[in-house]
């Protein structure tokens, strides 16, 4: 048997609330002063509570009094003041005292218990939001004990106030999570804009340890109603795990609408426990742009990342992308929700990551559009660049499907349906353009039974990546005697799968594909009966394989029939005929395999398979560049040597700097080695020149001449030109500082390997170890550490002509010299005196009688009165 009274004063302000806060005043702010408690045990009798009542009665008349009816329920009172004024507290009952899961620092959403589901921010039915009257400041009522079993767990108290853009309508307490919470219905009123607050509040914790309160809010709700404009959105603040890397996680969608277009936009602001922000904004406007019927465009999208960074689709990810996909879902039956689109870009999937995660120092943008072409094919694309410190992607996503007839029109089931989608990237860290086609797999013709299959890939590696000058193009896949490289893309086969629910099959294939060393093609058409009585196939195909360097050629073609029946005593034996015929050159021959009845006759014409006979050089010569050595500057060059014209004939001079100039050499023929000034330099401290096996100097080998194990060196002299005209090696004492740096880049097989002349179906296409070429660098320049003697002979003077030489300050002119014409800071030239007037005329006069007139005045009284000197003019005198 117990009975407990709690007071507990409180320091706890509106104005510490986040978003609102500052649009409180201090003389209009509401301030929690404290928090009171009552608890009696239900073992009390109704005169012992009475009793107990009647002794609290005596206090202040602030406390709440024990419940007689319903004894052993605790009972709260939370003091306020409001513009300086105490006001009648507002009472609950304690209830909900287990953690409510999934919510920020383990705070709940603040809400109403034990009442009726409502809508809108903090709204509670009529019966439970009766508010009390405020009584006259200093003489605040006691709270009454409530008797009723359904006191609310959350009390409001209606205000409707306003704090400039700022109305607050209620002031709300609850209980939960051992926490008195304060709860606002409030709302941020800027003209038509309606701002609404969703789970704004304070929490007081009572665990005894720490009453300083805490501010939280859930959400914004976004509103704007102004003919012909309608915006309303809604932002998340989404609570956080302690193991998660944010600590606020901020997410949101909006809603712009007016009668030609609706403006869709999903957004994300991230802060991470690292102190990193990341944010990332993503906007669709989709209206009836117009234009001619060949291109309508429908509808644009734009993104915009900071401090994040994308995750690019593959070829198979590429139509459920969110960001080409769309918010509006268009083309599907039921569209997404803008923040079930938000959730998978930032949360990803249980099959999937996160398409859009934070990343320091990164920015992506994204730009594309929805279009109609010709009404009937419907495209999305999709550009997209992402600028990180150590990387650089460029990538275009695109869509593209056609249905027959176009069920938007309504005139019946479709009977074709194509769908393409595309992916092309390029990745500065990988050096690589990666492109990509494919057909959907819900592609059919004819009949959705009959599906079409097929993708296509073309990858180009560059100078930096792991197989620098390596290429492919391929639609369908490869020759079934080729073995791709492991970087190679496999591509699904061309065709068309038909499977019509009985027991008619056909499944049809294609391919060609590109690669450095052949070119390939090839199909296949496999049509089969299977009946409880009959079994029959037709089997029709052929593969073609082209190789250059020489070339030669490769051709298979076949078709055959089986067929086999059942008999009383089980299935027949296959019953076959076919033919095969294989061709190849040069030379030209083949040979022909008749089938029957599974005899196979072999017919051969022409020349035997031998393979192309190897070339000469000079045939082999044309297929290198004209100027197989190059020679060309990367570095240093002086800004003059732009502006000089080219040689018109001889060898071009390069006008270099002498800090950090650097030139490179390259070779079309690769060798295997390099010497520089007759040294055999390695470059870096690792010999390039050294085959992939370590054991030794690569060796040469030219695949169309059938050459092997050449010796072949890049040799690499500098010279300097001497005093006397020549051209000399440079010492060896002056090379040592030079920097050589060895090229390696891998050649193709087709023209170096070591293989015979017809054999291009390797497993890797390329020769590796070759030297293709170096890049010299001239030592920077450096002062020495002490300073150099020279003799005295090297040393040469000028004698001076006679005379004094003016080192002295003090010594006094002699001879010619000269002397200011007028004071300091004259600016005029006296040449209009009576004296040189006179003199320049008597000169124009014997000028005139030697026979040389000229047209010219003895007066310069004009240039005397304009001309000016920054400085007085000298005049020479005598001393």
């Amino acid at each position: 048997m117990f009975a407990l009274l709690v007071d507990a004063r409180l320091a706890a302000k509106l104005s510490d609330l986040p978003l609102v806060g500052d649009r409180i005043s201090p003389e209009h702010d509401l301030g929690i002063t404290g928090v009171k408690a009552v608890i009696a045990s239900d073992a009390l009798t109704a005169e012992q509570v009475k009793a107990l009542n009647e002794q609290i009665s005596r206090l202040d008349g602030t406390h709440p009094r024990f419940p007689e009816e319903t004894r052993g329920r605790a009972l709260v009172a939370l003091d306020y003041e409001w513009g300086g004024e105490q006001r009648t507290p507002l009472m609950l009952r304690l209830a909900g005292t287990k953690p409510t899961e999934g919510h920020e620092n383990g705070a709940p959403a603040p809400k109403l218990l034990n009442a009726a589901p409502v809508t809108g921010p903090w709204t509670a039915p009529a019966a439970l939001a009766a508010p009390a009257a405020p009584t006259e400041p200093g003489t605040p009522a006691a709270p009454a004990a409530p008797t009723d079993p359904a006191t609310p767990a959350a009390a409001w108290v209606t205000l409707d106030r306003s704090f400039g853009p700022l109305l607050l309508r209620r002031l709300g307490a609850s209980y939960q999570d051992e926490k008195i919470w304060v709860l606002c219905d409030a709302t941020v009123h800027a003209g038509p804009l309606e701002l609404g607050v969703d789970g704004l509040g304070l929490g007081i914790p009572l665990d005894g340890k720490d009453f300083t309160p805490s501010g939280r809010l859930d959400g914004l709700s976004l509103s704007f109603r102004k003919p012909p404009l309608e915006i309303s959105g809604a932002f998340v603040n989404k609570p956080v795990t302690e193991d998660s890397p944010y600590d606020r996680l901020i997410e949101g969608s909006a809603l712009i609408k007016t009668p030609g277009a609706s403006f869709t936009a999903i957004g994300a602001y991230e802060s991470l426990k690292n102190g990193t922000r990341s944010l990332f904004l993503y906007a669709e406007l989709g209206a009836k742009f117009g234009g001619p019927p060949a291109f309508r465009v429908t509808g644009v999208k734009a993104g915009f990342g900071y401090n994040s960074s994308l995750r690019v689709p593959a070829i198979d990810q590429v139509a459920s992308f969110p960001l080409l996909r769309g918010i509006d879902g268009a083309g599907q039956d039921t569209p997404p929700e803008p923040l079930d689109v938000l959730k998978e870009l930032t949360e990803g999937t249980d099959d999937a990551p996160a398409w859009i995660t934070p990343h320091e120092g990164s920015t992506w943008l994204a730009l594309g559009l929805t279009a109609d072409v010709f009404e009937i094919v419907h495209c999305k694309a999709l550009a997209f660049a992402e600028f990180g410190p150590d990387d650089l992607v460029v990538g275009l996503l695109g869509s593209a499907k056609a249905q027959f007839p176009d069920p938007e029109k309504k005139m019946g089931e479709p009977y074709a349906s194509v769908e393409l989608d595309i992916s092309a990237v390029y990745r500065r860290s990988a050096d690589m353009l990666a492109v990509d086609a494919r057909l959907a797999p819900d592609s059919f013709l004819l009949d959705r039974s009959v599906h079409l299959t097929g993708g296509a890939a073309l990858r180009l590696w560059f100078g930096n990546s792991d197989h620098p000058g390596d290429f492919v193009f391929t639609i369908g896949g490869y020759h079934p005697r080729y073995a791709p490289p492991a970087h190679y893309p496999r591509a699904d086969p061309v065709g068309v799968d038909w499977a019509s629910g009985s027991s008619v099959t056909l499944k049809g294939t294609s391919y060609f594909a590109l690669t450095p060393s052949a070119v390939m093609a090839g199909g296949r058409m496999d049509l089969r009966y299977d009946s409880s009585w009959a079994k029959a196939r037709v089997d029709v195909g052929f593969d073609a394989l082209v190789e250059w360097a020489p070339f030669h050629y490769e051709v298979d073609v076949w078709a055959e029939i089986t067929a086999q029946v059942w008999l009383l005593f089980g299935w027949s034996g296959e019953a076959s005929l076919g033919a095969r015929l294989s061709v190849w050159g040069p030379p030209f021959g083949g040979t022909a395999h008749v089938k029957v009845l599974g005899i196979s006759i072999p017919i051969d014409f022409g020349e035997p398979r031998t393979g192309p006979a190897p070339i000469g050089w000079e045939q082999f010569r044309t297929l290198l560049p004209q100027h197989p050595l190059t020679l060309a500057p990367v570095d240093g060059l002086h800004p003059d040597h732009a502006a000089q014209a080219p040689p018109s004939d001889g060898p071009e001079t390069w006008t270099a700097s002498a800090d950090g100039f650097a030139f490179t050499v390259g070779t079309a023929f690769p060798a295997s080695a390099l010497t520089v000034n007759g040294v055999a330099e390695t470059g870096n401290g690792r010999a390039d020149g050294v085959n992939g096996t370590g054991n030794g100097p690569a060796k040469v080998s030219i695949r169309p001449m059938a050459k092997t194990g050449l010796d072949v060196t890049l040799s690499v002299t500098v010279e300097k030109e001497t005093e006397d005209g020549r051209w000399r090696r440079l010492p060896a004492d002056h090379w040592q500082d030079w920097s050589v740096s060895v090229r390696s880049t891998p050649q193709p097989a087709a023209l170096w390997g070591a293989g015979k002349a017809d054999d291009a179906l390797g497993a890797d296409p390329f020769v590796r170890g070759l030297v293709s070429g170096a890049r010299i660098a001239v030592p920077a320049p450096r002062l020495p550490e002490t300073a150099a003697s020279s003799r005295s002979g090297s040393l040469d003077h000028a004698p001076l002509p006679e005379g004094i030489l003016p080192l002295d300050p003090d010594a006094a002119p002699s001879g010619v010299h000269g002397e200011r014409e007028e004071t300091e800071g004259t600016g005029a030239l006296r040449v209009d005196a009576p004296e040189q007037t006179a003199a320049r005329r008597a000169a124009l006069a014997a000028l005139s009688a030697a026979g040389y007139p000229l047209d010219a005045g003895a007066a310069l009284d004009r240039y005397a009165r304009e001309a000016a000197f920054s400085s007085p003019p000298l005049r020479l005198a005598h001393s």
